[in-house]
C-alpha cells in the first residue's frame, strides 16, 4: 500500500500507517493512502482509495476509521473507484472539536467539500452507523450528488433511542469516567469490544483488523476529538432531535437499499423496516444472526447484498 508520509511524520502516524498496510497486506488489498486539503475547520481528511470504475464513498461509524472497510474493498474495486475518508478526528484526518462545529451540518458540508476536492460530481454511497446518518443527511441535502445509498448495519437518524451504555456516556462525571475506563488499550480489548457491539460472531475478524484502532487511539487529538462528538450528539435522553431524519426521509427518491442485522446491538430491523416501506425507492434486506457490523461477519451474505445493489444488479432503482 503506498503510503503518504508528508502529511504527518509524526511516530504515531507512522505506527496507524503501518497497522493500516499490514492489514491491507492481510487481504492482499492494493490500496493507495491520501489526503485532501479542505477548508477550515476540517483541514486535511485522509482517505484510502483503490479500484477502477465509478466512484464510491464509504462513511465509517462513530469510532472506527476508513480501515474498517478494508475486508469489503476487494468486493468493491472491481466494478468502483472506492473512497473511504477517516472522519474529521478519526484517523489521520484533523482532528476537531464538535462542540465548535456541530454535527448535523458539518457532517454533511466536509463530505461535500471532500467530493469536490476529488473532482466526484455524484457517487454512491454507503455508510455504517453515523456514517449511515451522515449517507442519509448528505442525500437529503444534496441528492443531486448521490446515486444510491445503501445502509449497512443500522444508520443513526431514524429515531432518537439510544442504547443505556451510551446514554450514560452521555453524562458529564460518569460519563467521562466511563469514557476514559473503554478505551481499548489492546487487541484483545478490541475483540471484546466488537463481541459485545459490533458481531455475533468474531471467528472472521483477524488480529490485524483490530491493530488500526488500537494504535489509532494514540493519535493526537483523537480521544478528545471523539469525546466532543459524543457530547454534541445527545444526552441522558437519546440522541438530539436534530439527528432524527425520520421526517423528512420518505420524501427521497434516491435508489435505497437497507442491509441490517437481526442482532445489531443499537437498534432492531424494527426501527428500519417502516422507513424502508415508507421511502419511495428502497428495499429491506435482514440478516439473521448478524451484528451492527455485518460484512464482518462470517460469510458473504452482507458483502453480497450492498454490492449488488450498488452495482445497480438488484434491489429498488
Amino acid at each position: 500500500m503506498p503510503l503518504d508520509h508528508a502529511a504527518d511524520p509524526s511516530p504515531e502516524a507512522e505506527r496507524f500507517l503501518d497497522a493500516v498496510a499490514d492489514l491491507c497486506d492481510h487481504y492482499d488489498l492494493s490500496a493507495e493512502s491520501q489526503y485532501a486539503d479542505l477548508p477550515d475547520p476540517t483541514d486535511k481528511v485522509h482517505y484510502l482509495t483503490a479500484g477502477e470504475g465509478p466512484p464510491l464513498l464509504l462513511l465509517h461509524g462513530l469510532s472506527t476509521t476508513s480501515a474498517s472497510w478494508i475486508p469489503i474493498f476487494d468486493a468493491l474495486t472491481d466494478q468502483f473507484t472506492v473512497y473511504a475518508p477517516d472522519r474529521p478526528g478519526r484517523g489521520l484526518s484533523t482532528a476537531v472539536d464538535y462542540r465548535e462545529t456541530g454535527f448535523r451540518e458539518f457532517g454533511v458540508s466536509y463530505v461535500a467539500e471532500l467530493l469536490d476536492a476529488l473532482g466526484v460530481e455524484e457517487a454512491a454511497v454507503m455508510g455504517n452507523s453515523l456514517g449511515g446518518f451522515q449517507t442519509l443527511a448528505l442525500t437529503l441535502d444534496h441528492s443531486e450528488r448521490v446515486t444510491r445509498q445503501c445502509l449497512i448495519g443500522a444508520p443513526a437518524g431514524l429515531t432518537t433511542d439510544l442504547p443505556i451504555f451510551f446514554r450514560i456516556l452521555d453524562l458529564p462525571v460518569l460519563g467521562d469516567w466511563l469514557f476514559d475506563y473503554v478505551e481499548e488499550e489492546s487487541v484483545e480489548d478490541a475483540r471484546r469490544a466488537y463481541r459485545q457491539m459490533n458481531v455475533e460472531d468474531d471467528s472472521a475478524i483477524p488480529d490485524a483488523y483490530l491493530r488500526p484502532g488500537v494504535v489509532g487511539e494514540r493519535l493526537p487529538g483523537q480521544r478528545e476529538s471523539l469525546r466532543s462528538l459524543m457530547e454534541t450528539l445527545g444526552s441522558m435522553w437519546g440522541l438530539n432531535s436534530q439527528f432524527d431524519l425520520s421526517a423528512a426521509l420518505p420524501a427521497v427518491e434516491t435508489p435505497t437499499r437497507f442491509v441490517w442485522g437481526t442482532e445489531d446491538y443499537f437498534w432492531p430491523p424494527s426501527v428500519g423496516r417502516p422507513m424502508a416501506s415508507a421511502m419511495a425507492n428502497a428495499d429491506f434486506v435482514t440478516l439473521h444472526d448478524h451484528g451492527h457490523t455485518p460484512w464482518l461477519e462470517p460469510g458473504d451474505e452482507a458483502t453480497e447484498a450492498a454490492v449488488e445493489f450498488l452495482a445497480g444488479e438488484v434491489g429498488p432503482g
